[in-house]
């Protein structure tokens, strides 16, 4: 008996045992291990938010074709690559389309053909036999998708998601995307409140990262670039997200408007040159480094997005110079 703690020994003779409500600070343990975390490979997005921290959720938000199923897809990739399995929710994607998508990112272009429907003008791209074996194995048994022909609400999600973090030891979940998950009632924002609680209390406690892709909110006139009040849905969705990321297209971007102006500084104070931009990947919200902006560059036949080369030192000095008014003051961060 004299081995055992209190709480043992109170167990063992049938008591209740007391509560530890508090801890002196000495009682705790100096750690110096690095948390657990599964990386984006993009180099620069991984710095600003110190990769995807397990027991978080990361909300990624934009406009309509901004290329949130597609960051997704990449993410899905990168992380089974990592020897992690994911547990997808897709709520708009066929699964053939799914699977097409994530096999075209995963192989060299030289490795996808293109074919014509019928005897038209349209086409489509496939990847080749020969890698599609072997894509097979690599994401066979390590990507499990939600069934859409099941009920989709939070509890049912949940319900599949804790079975295929037990039986598979799945830790990278992502949901695409938040309005897809039913709802029961006409009370949106309390619903939209309760969803994201049970999500946040799921990824704490199992230890595991959550990616949800949100939509922004609809007003009249879309702006490409948002903040963190023009996420959809109740505030709550962003106070309980460790990270939030927009994604911006910068081909939707008016050159002459002052916004596509604020946008082009802040990508030269991260080096880069949105003249040869694709996309942009804002951090609005990080508990990561900072805040700030990513730029990337699109290659449409892999549907893949790749980090954008940043500005030689000497090349960063010549535009700066033309410009007197750029400076090296860090966007703030709002959080």
């Amino acid at each position: 008996m004299q081995d055992l703690s209190e709480n043992e020994q109170a167990e063992l003779l049938g008591r209740t045992p007391q509560r530890k409500l508090y801890f002196k600070f000495n009682e705790y343990k100096y750690n110096t291990d690095s948390k657990e975390r599964v990386l984006s490979k993009i180099e620069n997005l991984d710095y600003l938010i110190k990769g995807f921290e397990l027991g978080c959720i990361t909300i990624w938000t934009g406009g309509t074709n901004a290329g949130k199923t597609t960051v997704m897809t990449m993410i899905t990739k990168q992380s089974i690559l990592q020897n992690e399995k994911v547990f997808y929710f897709n709520g708009e994607q066929t699964k053939d389309d799914f699977k097409n998508n994530l096999y075209k990112q995963t192989v060299d272009r030289k490795d996808i053909y293109t074919k014509q429907y019928k005897d038209s003008n349209v086409f489509d791209t496939f990847v080749a036999d020969k890698e599609v074996e072997r894509l097979n194995r690599i994401y066979g048994e390590n990507l499990l998708l939600y069934n859409n022909e099941e009920p989709r609400t939070i509890d049912f999600i949940l319900h599949a998601m804790e079975e295929v973090r037990v039986k598979y030891k799945v830790r990278v979940f992502i949901l695409d995307n938040f309005m897809q998950i039913d709802t029961a009632t006409n009370d949106e924002y309390r619903e939209q409140k309760d969803i994201m609680e049970k999500l946040r209390t799921f990824a704490v406690n199992k230890n595991i990262h959550i990616h949800l892709v949100v939509h922004q909110k609809k007003t009249d006139k879309l702006n490409p670039r948002i903040t963190i009040y023009d996420v959809f849905g109740s505030s709550n969705l962003v106070n309980k997200a460790y990270n939030v990321i927009s994604i911006i297209r910068v081909d939707t971007l008016d050159e002459e408007n002052n916004e596509y102006k604020r946008l082009s500084k802040a990508m030269f104070k991260e080096r880069y040159d949105i003249t040869k931009t694709s996309t942009i990947l804002e951090i609005l919200k990080t508990k990561g480094m900072r805040c700030g902006v990513v730029g990337l560059i699109y290659d449409k036949d892999t549907k893949t997005f790749k980090q954008q080369p940043q500005l030689t030192e000497e090349i960063y000095e010549k535009m700066k110079n033309q410009d007197n008014k750029t400076g090296d003051k860090k966007e703030p961060c709002p959080f």
